[in-house]
This record gives C-alpha cells, sequence and structure tokens, in this order.
C-alpha cells in the first residue's frame, strides 16, 4: 500500500513509519519541501500531486500540523492541506489530519459560538480553520477523512533532532529560559512512537466517515512542571513564564476504548534521557590527529607556502642550536625538512623545501666553515647533500603525488559506481512503480476486464440471496452509488425487497406494486435496461429488469445518480454488470429448482436442517452488511403433530420468507426483510391460523447456526 506522510515531518523516521505503517511503501515530504517555488525543476510537491493526479499512487495520506511543534512561530497549513485534499478528490484515498492542541482549543463551547470566540486564541483560530476544512472537503467531496487532535509531540527517537526541546535545552545551556506559557498552563506531550501505534490503529479499523478524534492529556503536566524538570537538569537554571493560558485537550475516552490505545511514556521522565543524548552530541569530539591530518590536508596555497617558510625557519634553528652537540648532531634537520614537507604537500614544495635547504647549506658553509663560492661550486663533493636534498624532495613528493593521484582515482571511480547504482536503484524503483500503476490501472480499474473478471468470480454461487448481496457490493463500488436496491418479484402483483445498499437499507421500501412499475416495464428496451430520462418521481434513475419464463423476476434499481452518471458510459456499465448478475441468478434459480426434493421435507416448501442453515447465514450476512433484515421466529408445538404443522405451514407464510425443520421436532420461521416493529402483525396473522411463535434474537439465531453445523461435522465424523 502506499502512503504519503506530509507537513510537520520532524517527527518521523524509519521507526515510526514502520510502527505506523509495517509492510507499506512510504514516501514523506517535508513541509519546507512542499512549499518550493512551482517554478523549480526539483518542486518535489508538484510532482507528487501530479503522480498522484495521474496514478492513483497514494491510499493514504498523513498530514502532520505545524502546531503539533510546541511554541512554533512558523505559518499554518491551511493553503497546503487544501491542496492535499483537491488532489485526493475523486480518488478513494483515506486522509488522516492530525492536529495539535491548539486545534482543540474551545472545542467544549461549539454549541457557543459566542463562548468559543471568547475564549480562542489567534492561533486557535487558525487551527481550527484546518479541522474546518476537513470537515468542509469530507461532506462536499465524499472524501474519506478524519480529524486526530493530539498533544504537542516530542522525538524520542536518537535518529531525530527534537525541533522544540533541542532549542530549548540550547538555551537552558545558558543559564535561562523562557517558557511562553503560564507556570499553571496545561503543557501536554505525547512521545511520536506512541502516535505511530495509534495510527496504524485508526487505519486499521478505518471507517468512511468523518470523525473529530481526541487523546485526552494522561499526565496533566503544566509549564510550570516542565520548568522544575529543567531546573533539574540543569542547576541554577532561571526560568520565566509567560502569560498565556495553554491548550487543554477534550478528557474524550473514544481513542483508548475503540482502539485500545493509551498513553504510557511521561514526557517529563524522557526529558533526562533525550537531554543526555543531546548532551553527548554537542560534546563530541573527532580524534585530534585525524583532525589535524584533515585541516593539513585542506590548506590553501597561501597557508601552504608560509607553513613551508615558518617551519623552513624552525629547522635552521634546530639545525644551528644542534651543530656543536656530539649526540644530536648525527641527525640532518635539513634533510628531515625536506622529507616532512614533500610528504605533506607534494612534489612542487619537496622541490622548494629542497631548494630552502640547500641555501640553508649553502649559508651555514659560508659563515661556519669559511668557504667560499668558488671553492664550494668547483669542489664537486660538495655538491652530494645539495643532490640528496633535492632528490629526497622529488621521491617523496612523488609519492605523495601519486598515492594522492591514486586516492583521487579512486574516490571518482567509487562516485562512478554510486552514482551508477543510484541509477540503477532508482529505475528498478520507477519500474516497479510503474508495474504497481499499470496494474492498479489496468486490473483495478473499474471497467477493465480484470475487473470484469473479478465481478465474475464474485457471483460464482448458487444462493440467490448471497447473489443479492454481492450485486449490492459490486454496484456499490464499481458504479460509486450508494442508492443500489433489488426487489423479487412475489406472486403476479407485487415485489419484496431482497437487499438494498447500508446508506439506504433503513428508508427503502420493502415492497413494490407492479402496476406502479408499469411505466418503466413498458420503456426498458430489449436488453432489460431503463433509464429514467424524463425525472418521473417515485421511480428510480436506472433499472434494470431480469425476466424468467417471460415474466419479471427481479428488478435493479439505482435511486439517485449524480449529473456526471447520466451518460451512456455509465449506462452500458449498469447494463454489463446487471448482465452478469443475471446469468449467476439464473444459475441459483435453476440449481434451485433441481435440488428442490433434496433441499425440502418430502411433499412440502419446508426446508430441511441443512438448506435452512444456509438461508438462516445469508440472512444474517445481509444483516451485519446493513443490507437487510430478517426476523426469526420458533413455532410453539400446540396439541397437533409435528407433520400437521409443516404441511399447514406453507400456506401461512409468504413465498418470500422461508420454513425450516431443525433436529426433527422444531420448526423455525424466516422472515426476510421484517423488523421487530413488524412482530406484532406477523404474530397475529399466524395466530389466525392457529399457529403460535416466539421470537429468536439474534444471539440465539447465531447459536442455531452454530448447533447445526456441530451436528453436520458429527454426521460426517460418524459417516
Amino acid at each position: 500500500m502506499e502512503v504519503l506522510i506530509v507537513g510537520n515531518t520532524a517527527y518521523v523516521d524509519d521507526d515510526f513509519c514502520s510502527k505506523a505503517f509495517p509492510g507499506d511503501h512510504v514516501q514523506v515530504v517535508a513541509a519546507q519541501d512542499a512549499r518550493r517555488d512551482e517554478s523549480s525543476p526539483h518542486a518535489s510537491w508538484k510532482e507528487l500531486l501530479q503522480h498522484l493526479d495521474q496514478a492513483y499512487e497514494f491510499e493514504r495520506v498523513v498530514y502532520l500540523s505545524t502546531y503539533l511543534t510546541p511554541h512554533t512561530e512558523t505559518f499554518g497549513d491551511i493553503a497546503l492541506l487544501r491542496s492535499v485534499f483537491r488532489a485526493c478528490m475523486g480518488r478513494r484515498v483515506q486522509l488522516l489530519f492530525i492536529a495539535g492542541p491548539a486545534g482543540a482549543e474551545g472545542a467544549s463551547h461549539d454549541d457557543d459560538v459566542s463562548t468559543a470566540s471568547a475564549t480562542q486564541t489567534g492561533k486557535g483560530i487558525i487551527a481550527r480553520a484546518a479541522n474546518d476544512l476537513c470537515r468542509h472537503y469530507a461532506a462536499r467531496e465524499g472524501i474519506q477523512a478524519k480529524v486526530l487532535r493530539v498533544p504537542y509531540l516530542y522525538a524520542a527517537s536518537p535518529a531525530l533532532t527534537d525541533p522544540f526541546l533541542v532549542p530549548l535545552f540550547e538555551a537552558c545551556s545558558g543559564g535561562s529560559v523562557a517558557l511562553q506559557g503560564a507556570a499553571d498552563a496545561p503543557f501536554p506531550l505525547l512521545c511520536a512512537e506512541e502516535l505511530a501505534v495509534l495510527v496504524h490503529r485508526i487505519f486499521d479499523s478505518w471507517d468512511a466517515n468523518f470523525e473529530m478524534l481526541d487523546v485526552a492529556d494522561a499526565f496533566g503536566h503544566t509549564a510550570g512542571d516542565l520548568g522544575e524538570a529543567l531546573q533539574g537538569l540543569f542547576p541554577e537554571l532561571t526560568v520565566a513564564y509567560g502569560e498565556s493560558a495553554g491548550y487543554a485537550l477534550p478528557a474524550d475516552d473514544t481513542v483508548r476504548v475503540r482502539y485500545g490505545w493509551f498513553q504510557r511514556y511521561d514526557q517529563l521522565r524522557d526529558l533526562s534521557t533525550i537531554q543526555v543524548r543531546w548532551a553527548i552530541a554537542r560534546t563530541k569530539k573527532t580524534n585530534p590527529l585525524c583532525a589535524a591530518i584533515d585541516r593539513i590536508q585542506m590548506r590553501t596555497l597561501p597557508i601552504k607556502c608560509l607553513e613551508t617558510g615558518v617551519a623552513w625557519v624552525l629547522f635552521e634553528v634546530l639545525e644551528h642550536l644542534f651543530s656543536q652537540s656530539a649526540q644530536l648532531n648525527v641527525l640532518d634537520y635539513r634533510l628531515l625538512y625536506v622529507v616532512l614537507i614533500g610528504t605533506l604537500y607534494g612534489l612542487d614544495f619537496g622541490l622548494v623545501a629542497a631548494l630552502l635547504a640547500s641555501i640553508g647549506l649553502a649559508t651555514s658553509y659560508f659563515t661556519q666553515y669559511g668557504y667560499t663560492f668558488q671553492g664550494l661550486f668547483y669542489e664537486p663533493s660538495n655538491w652530494l647533500p645539495f643532490i640528496a636534498y633535492f632528490v629526497v624532495g622529488a621521491v617523496c613528493g612523488y609519492v605523495q603525488l601519486r598515492n594522492s593521484e591514486a586516492i583521487k582515482a579512486e574516490r571518482d571511480e567509487n562516485e562512478l559506481v554510486r552514482n551508477r547504482n543510484t541509477f540503477l536503484t532508482q529505475l528498478y524503483r520507477d519500474a516497479i512503480e510503474d508495474k504497481q500503476a499499470y496494474k492498479r490501472q489496468i486490473v483495478g480499474r473499474h471497467d477493465s476486464f480484470g475487473k470484469i473478471f473479478a465481478v465474475t468470480q464474485e457471483l460464482d454461487v448458487l444462493n440467490p440471496r448471497d447473489i443479492y448481496r454481492k450485486c449490492c457490493e459490486l454496484l456499490g463500488e464499481i458504479l460509486d452509488n450508494d442508492t443500489v436496491t433489488i426487489y423479487h418479484v412475489s406472486g403476479e402483483s407485487f415485489t419484496r425487497l431482497v437487499a438494498a445498499s447500508p446508506a439506504i437499507s433503513g428508508d427503502a421500501l420493502r415492497s413494490l406494486a407492479l402496476d406502479d412499475l408499469k411505466a418503466m416495464m413498458d420503456g426498458e428496451d430489449r436488453s432489460g435496461l431503463w433509464v429514467n430520462r424524463k425525472l418521473v418521481p417515485g421511480l428510480p434513475m436506472f433499472a434494470y429488469v431480469m425476466e424468467r419464463d417471460g415474466a419479471p423476476a427481479v428488478f435493479i434499481f439505482v435511486r439517485r445518480a449524480a449529473e456526471g452518471q447520466m451518460t451512456l458510459y455509465y449506462q452500458n456499465l449498469f447494463r454489463i454488470l446487471c448482465g452478469l448478475v443475471e446469468s449467476a441468478l439464473g444459475r441459483a434459480f435453476a440449481y434451485e429448482a433441481m435440488a428442490q426434493d433434496k433441499r425440502c421435507i418430502a411433499g412440502t416448501h419446508v426446508l430441511n436442517q441443512d438448506a435452512f442453515a444456509q438461508e438462516l447465514l445469508a440472512a444474517q450476512t445481509l444483516a451485519d452488511n446493513k443490507m437487510g433484515s430478517y426476523l426469526l421466529l420458533r413455532v410453539v408445538p400446540g396439541l397437533e403433530p409435528v407433520s400437521e404443522l409443516v404441511e399447514a405451514i406453507g400456506s401461512a407464510i409468504r413465498e418470500s420468507d422461508a420454513a425450516g425443520l431443525v433436529n426433527g421436532d422444531m420448526l423455525y420461521l424466516l422472515m426476510r426483510q421484517a423488523n421487530d416493529g413488524d412482530l406484532p402483525v406477523i404474530q397475529a396473522r399466524l395466530a389466525a391460523k392457529q399457529i403460535t411463535v416466539e421470537h429468536v434474537d439474534g444471539e440465539a439465531a447465531v447459536e442455531l447456526l452454530q448447533q447445526i453445523a456441530s451436528a453436520g461435522e458429527d454426521e460426517g465424523e460418524s459417516a
């Protein structure tokens, strides 16, 4: 799954991503990168938005507010958050906006506008505006968004630099620090590691409803508590407090109850660990010898010339001082000078050092030994020290130059290899991303052949009730419409509701007269499709009529359609999907007719135990998915034997209902698309036929299914 984390990402590292999104590919974009100039060729945010718009790249987006950092002076996130929402429009993206305490300011006064306005600050108004922006896009554009209001964040990971605590420690090291809040102002803090766990649990149980979730302040610390903790870490620290009242988070336990999450780490206890880590990083020093060598190697030409001259003077002084010592005179300090300079600075400086050493040696000959220029020049044996200086300087300089060139060549080669590996890695990643994008576009598109194949597989079942449920799910997903209803013709004049989309299942009509649908049936085309082009009140926008033996059998309705869905493409897609459903229902009806004798008690329409269990399970699944309802009734036996009840029950229930015999002596009635409000009417109707029933609630129905399943397993083992 592709995840985008954007905004105040100072608290996000690899550990955060692995805890929040294990196994997912996470792209992190900092707010400063997102606000780059769009004219820049490296405008990463623009490229990401284009990738999101074209390749459906990100399926989950987490936006971290700038106000998660205490006392931040950066600008808010309204414009950037709006660009994120606009990029997510028309996509199935789950967006979580994580706001700081400022976003919860005045949250308890929502009903009293004047009170809320009086208690809020300017920063709180801006932060609350971001929350309202999320609510607007969730309501108007249908984006799946949630707002999570949490305390201020702090980073406990060694890989992160806390944007608040590190400057705070720097100020404390100076002997005084000023906090903006009053001493009794609430100052909640939450570890980013714990936030990652909460984000994972929220996405793990995500639903499409917009919510404002609050994380309560578990420890209730104030700015005064923070000041005392800092004074304990920095002796003789002076703490000054401001006048801000701070931000108090609402006391809400929704997060704890729903997600099983609670805050464990106390920020004041972690403060000492973070301070020690900061102190170590602040006082960390490199090896002095390595640092000296690096400084020498980084010297510029004037500095090298100056150091060469100063070293020459130093070694000349040493030569003059130790020339009369029997022990120290055995060392040629001028030759040592030539070796040192040539080894450090290369061939050119080695020859210069040899020249300077030769000048020093010639001067000593003239001053100490009384040589003249002619005597020194015309005696070849006097040339040997000068030749040795130049040879040693040239050799040492050449060795240093060759080593430097070899090191440079190795570095260049390594850089080329790294660039090639980076290029190949990027190509590989791009190929993987393109493959995933093409797979989503080909297999995941609503109108692709891969999706049609998936629909065919989904509908490959033999129970019509399961086909009705899957039909509602598939039509709702592919057509992006939540107003699908399915009716089955019962008798010759009515249709009964068998399934409906969860959004409208509560107010969908449970029966329709065929006479009311006559205009629709007369206007359908040869394929069974009817479009409400005249916007006739009371009729759906799209309808598909499935016939059986020349008569209508099943109706599939789309009650409402958006303006962009009134197109020929949408009609053809609806026709194709309904045709697949019609084929699946034809197979299911044919199987039911063929297996009627095996499914029912001989000579009756009462289902045997296994067949009734299948029908009850299908009804329970519809109810769990909020696509329908049912009532399970148990017939209370009277003086008449069970066989007489089985024979009489067929005429007492509707054609859409079902009766089943369980354990050979207990008769149950499954009243489809009925609820508790219909129970008195049903009991009265059955009582008129001398049949007494009692209601079986949901838990008892589940127990009955488990009992039948256990009995089936026992029979299989005994067989």
